[in-house]
Parts: C-alpha cells; sequence; structure tokens
C-alpha cells in the first residue's frame, strides 16, 4: 500500500480564485493539506503558521516590498521549506532563482499534486548534493566552475597552468564525489551551491 507524504502547504497568492483553485487541486490528493493562504508576503509573515510548513507556493510579485533581500531569508522560520513561485506572468531570472521550482497556471490542474511533489523531490536530492559539497578541494571547485562556464578540458588546463591529464582526473573526481556525469547537471549543481551565477553562463 502506497504511503502518502501528507505536506504540510502554505499559499501566497493574492487573486483569491487562483489561491482557492490551487488548494482544490493539491487537497484532491492525499500528499497535500493546505495549512493556510495568504493574499501576501506580508500577512504571512504577520501571522506566523503553527503548523510545521513543508511547503511554500506563492507568486513572486509578492516578493517587490523585499526586493533587496534574499527570498529564502524571508523563510528563516522554516530553514527546509520547498520554495515553489507561482507565475502568470514575467518575473525576473535573479528572483526565480532563490525558488526550488515554478508553476505555471495554465499547466492542467489535474497533474499539479505529482508536479508539486517532483519539485520537492527534487530539491531534496539538490539539498543532499549541497551538504555534500565540502567533500569537493579548492582545487575542484575551480575546475567545476570552469566546466559550468562551458570551457573545454584544453581551456581549463590552459587557464590553470595544468594538464589536460590533470583536468580529466579532477573531472573524474568531481563526478565521483557529486554522482553527476553531464556537464548540465554540474553547472546546476555549481549554481545550486552558489559557485557560479546564471548570469556568468
Amino acid at each position: 500500500m502506497k504511503q502518502h507524504k501528507n505536506y504540510r502547504t502554505v499559499i501566497i497568492e493574492p487573486s483569491p480564485v487562483i489561491q482557492e483553485g490551487i488548494k482544490l487541486f493539491l487537497e484532491k490528493s492525499p500528499d497535500f493539506r493546505v495549512t493556510a493562504c495568504f493574499a501576501d508576503l506580508q500577512l504571512f509573515k504577520s501571522k506566523p503558521v503553527k503548523d510545521d510548513v513543508q511547503v511554500v507556493l506563492f507568486n513572486p510579485a509578492s516578493v517587490k516590498f523585499y526586493r533587496p533581500f534574499n527570498v529564502r531569508s524571508l523563510f528563516d522560520a522554516y530553514p527546509d521549506v520547498c520554495l515553489i513561485a507561482i507565475l502568470y506572468q514575467y518575473v525576473d531570472s535573479e528572483t526565480l532563482q532563490h525558488f526550488d521550482g515554478v508553476l505555471d497556471i495554465y499547466d492542467d490542474g489535474s497533474v499539479l499534486p505529482q508536479r508539486v511533489i517532483k519539485i520537492i523531490e527534487s530539491a531534496q536530492k539538490r539539498n543532499d548534493l549541497t551538504a555534500d559539497n565540502i567533500d569537493l578541494s579548492e582545487r575542484e571547485k575551480e575546475i567545476l566552475i570552469s566546466v559550468a562556464r562551458g570551457m573545454t578540458n584544453k581551456e581549463i588546463a590552459d587557464q590553470h597552468f595544468i594538464s589536460v591529464h590533470t583536468v580529466i582526473s579532477h573531472r573524474k573526481n568531481i563526478t565521483r564525489k557529486t554522482g553527476i556525469k553531464t556537464v548540465s547537471g554540474l553547472t546546476i549543481y555549481a549554481i545550486f551551491n552558489n559557485l557560479v551565477s546564471q548570469d556568468e553562463l
């Protein structure tokens, strides 16, 4: 028999129609329990939720008042929360990089719970990888940054004044430690571990 997750979820969205629609689709799944809904981030901050919140879905437009801050720092009371952006308009990539995933309100509502679960599981895997980041040596981090920037082994070797063979050796060690084999996967790892920003790529 399948074990249900029962994720405790908060929705922060100014539109009551969208707020109720998301709540309705999520609560059709036994994996979710929407514990509270708020029109904006200020209300959420002024009325703390007593339950341990595991998932927060909110419209990034609610962040404008707090723009100078890191979005994640606004949820310091919930350090392990999975933050998911509700999108139906343009949001800059700098804001979105603080979220674990994105939901488009034009997506099929019947698959909404499964999409949210995939985002949560992906965030948990990234968090596990972040915990392993201390295993990478400073040199390996430098090589990883170069890989994320799209450099070839030869270019990396020239930049760091090492042989191509040494670059390959470092890359093997990085793959072994992170468990990631593709360049795109290593790039995502580098972004989420703050080794490189999206603007640099």
